[in-house]
C-alpha cells in the first residue's frame, strides 16, 4: 500500500524515473514543464534528483562513458502519470543503468543487499552513501549500510571501491580473514580461493590480516596474502591493477602460468597450459578481457607453442613439435 512507503523513498523513486526519462528519449516541452514543476514543488524532490545526477557523474569518473540508461519500461511508461500506483520501494531500491557495457545499480536505500556478476560480466553499484563499487568477473558482495557503519563482505572475486568520505561511518570490507577499513578513499580488493590482495589507488586504508596485525597502506602499494604464508606489501602500478574496469588485462613480465590463470577468470572456455617448460616464461601485453583467441594467438606467435581446441570449447597449449613438454 502507498501508506507503507516512506516519503523519501517516493522522492527517490520519482527522481530515478525522471532521470531515466530525460536521458533515454526525446523530451517534449510539456514533459520538461512537468519535470520542472515536480522539481520545484518540494525541496526534497530537487535533492533526490541531484543525488541521481551525482551517481551518474561518479560513474563517469571511474572510466566508462554513458551509453544507455535502463529503468524498467513500465516505470518510464507509467512513471509520473501514475505515481500513486507505482511500487516506489522497488524502484527506490535499485535502478539499473548500462554504461559502456557495464551495469550500474543505484542502491538508493540504507539496507542490506547482495550483488554479483557472472563469469565475464562487470557491474557497478552506486550506494546510498555516495560510494561506488565496481564488480569484476565472477564476484559477489553483500552490502550493509547503517547509521554508524558501512560494511561490505566480498565473498569472492574482485571489486574496486570508491568510498565517499564520512568519518562518522567507517567503511569496511571483509574478505575471508582480511578486514580493510577506510573513511574516504579508492582501493581494489581481490579474493580468490586461498589468496587475497588489497591495492590502494588513492587515500589510505588499514588492512588487518588473519594474524590480527594491521598495516596502513599508501597509494601505489598492494598488500598480498596467501593461505599459509605471511602477508607482503609490494609497489604496484595502480592503473594497470584496475585496467579491468576498462575491460582490459595488462601483463608486464608476468609468468605465462599466471597470465593464463588471469585470462581464464573471464571465460567459461578456459585455456589449459600443458607446457611446464614455459610456465615461468614472462610475457607482456594488453588484452581484452574475455578474448581468449587473441591471447592464444599472441602467445603462440611469441613462443613455440601449439594450440588445439578441446571438447569443452577451451584451448590446450602444448609445446610445438620437437619441444619438450616438461623441464
Amino acid at each position: 500500500m502507498e501508506g507503507d512507503d516512506r516519503p523519501q523513498d517516493r522522492k527517490q523513486a520519482q527522481a530515478a524515473i525522471w532521470f531515466a526519462r530525460l536521458k533515454t528519449r526525446p523530451v517534449s516541452r510539456g514533459t520538461l514543464e512537468q519535470f520542472f514543476s515536480w522539481r520545484k514543488e518540494d525541496e526534497g524532490n530537487a535533492q533526490a534528483f541531484a543525488e541521481a545526477e551525482r551517481f551518474w557523474s561518479d560513474a563517469e569518473k571511474v572510466g566508462d562513458r554513458p551509453a544507455i540508461l535502463m529503468a524498467t519500461q513500465a516505470a518510464m511508461d507509467r512513471g509520473v502519470q501514475r505515481q500513486r500506483r507505482f511500487p516506489y520501494r522497488v524502484v527506490a531500491t535499485l535502478v539499473f543503468i548500462l554504461i559502456g557495457g557495464v551495469f550500474l545499480t543505484l542502491h538508493l536505500r540504507d539496507r542490506g543487499a547482495a550483488f554479483d556478476t557472472a563469469i565475464g560480466e562487470r557491474r557497478a553499484v552506486a550506494l546510498a552513501d555516495g560510494s561506488l563499487v565496481r564488480l569484476n568477473t565472477d564476484t559477489r558482495i553483500d552490502v550493509r549500510l547503517a547509521e554508524r557503519s558501512r560494511r561490505i563482505v566480498l565473498d569472492r572475486g574482485e571489486a574496486l571501491f570508491s568510498v565517499a568520505h564520512d568519518a562518522a561511518r567507517p567503511f569496511t570490507v571483509k574478505a575471508d580473514k582480511v578486514l580493510i577499513t577506510a573513511t574516504g578513499t579508492r582501493f581494489d580488493v581481490r579474493h580468490t580461493e586461498g589468496f587475497t590482495s588489497v591495492t590502494l589507488i588513492e587515500g589510505g586504508v588499514d588492512v588487518q590480516g588473519a594474524d590480527g596485525g594491521t598495516i596502513r597502506l599508501m597509494a601505489g602499494q598492494q598488500w598480498r596474502w596467501s593461505e599459509g604464508t605471511r602477508p607482503v606489501v609490494v609497489p604496484i602500478d595502480g592503473k594497470r591493477a584496475i585496467a579491468w574496469t576498462q575491460g582490459r588485462i595488462i601483463f608486464d613480465a608476468t609468468p605465462l602460468r599466471e597470465a593464463v590463470a588471469e585470462i581464464n577468470r573471464y571465460t567459461d572456455r578456459p585455456i589449459r597450459l600443458d607446457a611446464a617448460a614455459f610456465a615461468k616464461q614472462p610475457i607482456s601485453g594488453s588484452f581484452e578481457a574475455g578474448d581468449t583467441a587473441s591471447f592464444v594467438a599472441a602467445v603462440s606467435a611469441f613462443l613455440p607453442l601449439h594450440d588445439e581446441p578441446m571438447v569443452d570449447g577451451g584451448v590446450r597449449l602444448t609445446p610445438a613439435s620437437g619441444m619438450p613438454a616438461q623441464k
